[in-house]
């Protein structure tokens, strides 16, 4: 079946990649597979808002207590009169209050859209499934969209959806921490600014965090427990390449969409909304997986490798040293022949899905 407008059309394959051609830096391949694939990331953009639309709502909700809890006087009255002081001038039958209002609800849902997009308030089962499709995407491979989602959404389910409460509860935690000693009117002094720094920085590595904790989920056979500690050790192992990700993150869904918004013109809210539609979250998600894929690659996956060819070496050896015991066993056949013991390693230390 097609689909419709062959969105849902998961028995077309897509352009591939040609064996011969060169090797291209790490953006140049990016933005290759964003354009080879881009009408594919349009598709998978409007799924995860579809199906991520309950976690944007709580996105958005949350957003706006957090916005609360640390800047407290930010309020429709204070904006109204910082508006009007700027001398700028409304259209006839227009409020400072009705559009300080409209300003603040717009602000809300953009940090309800960020938290969404650095995967900190999400559907986990969604974001699980989609993230499969862009890992083989990363690593230029072929995935059916609809049906691939659907199995590694189902084949994730329980972990993921633990690792999404997870990142909820914990974010909530941090920001709330964050608000509570920023405005508290217990004289701290500099303990204040320490306890905010330390804050900060947690929530920086948790945010990074986040960006690991999934595509090691669809890869390999890890638990929760592993799955969090190796995506702590990435982040801090990889910090520089991490922040440069956190910041183009931030700039996709959040920097892009307040310019459009606050610039005020009716082309550029539309453009805006066209913008998270169509584009944010996909070409996000597809930029984070890239990135993070390499590292994950390059010291997780090629080490399993070297300790798979390990194995076989060791297996191709055992043949020929039985026989070798066998040979001496038969010319010295008053001694007992002597068990092998040590056999080869049949174990990886990571099971790869």
């Amino acid at each position: 079946m097609a689909g419709i407008f062959g969105f849902f059309d998961y028995t077309k394959e897509g352009k591939g990649v040609y064996p011969d051609e060169p090797p291209k830096g790490p953006i140049a391949t990016f933005f290759a597979v964003l354009g080879r694939k881009f009408w594919k990331i349009v598709q998978i953009n409007l799924m995860y808002i579809l199906f991520s639309l309950v976690s944007v709502i709580v996105s958005i909700l949350a957003a706006s207590l957090m916005l609360n809890w640390i800047f407290p006087g930010m309020t429709i009255e204070a904006i109204a009169k910082l508006l009007e002081s700027t001398g700028i001038v409304l259209t006839e039958g227009h409020a400072f209050v009705e559009y300080a209002a409209s300003q603040l609800v717009i602000i809300y849902i953009i940090l309800g859209f960020l938290l969404t997009g650095l995967s900190l308030i999400i559907t986990g089962p969604v974001h699980a499934g989609f993230t499969y499709i862009l890992r083989n995407y990363s690593r230029e491979e072929h995935a059916f969209i609809w049906m691939d989602f659907k199995e590694h959404l189902a084949k994730n389910f329980k972990q993921s959806l633990l690792s999404g409460l997870i990142s909820f509860i914990v974010t909530v935690v941090i920001l709330f921490n964050f608000a509570f000693y920023l405005n508290t009117e217990i004289n701290l002094g500099i303990f204040r600014t320490l306890l905010l720094s330390i804050i900060t920085i947690i929530l920086l590595i948790w945010s990074i965090m986040q960006m690991y904790v999934y595509p090691m989920m669809v890869t390999f056979q890890l638990t929760l427990k592993q799955i969090y500690k190796n995506s702590l050790l990435f982040s801090i192992m990889r910090l520089p390449v991490n922040v440069a990700l956190l910041i183009v993150s931030i700039l996709l869904v959040f920097g892009i969409p307040l310019i459009l918004f606050m610039i005020g013109t009716n082309i550029t809210f539309f453009i805006a909304i066209v913008y998270y539609l169509f584009l944010a979250f996909g070409v996000n998600l597809l930029m984070t997986n890239f990135f993070v894929y390499r590292g994950i690659d390059k010291y997780m996956i090629q080490k399993i490798k070297a300790a798979e060819e390990m194995n076989e070496e060791d297996a191709a050896e055992s043949p020929a040293d039985e026989q070798a015991s066998q040979t001496e066993s038969d010319s010295e056949e008053d001694q007992p022949a002597k068990e092998d013991e040590n056999g080869p390693l049949t174990e990886v230390p990571v099971g790869a899905k």
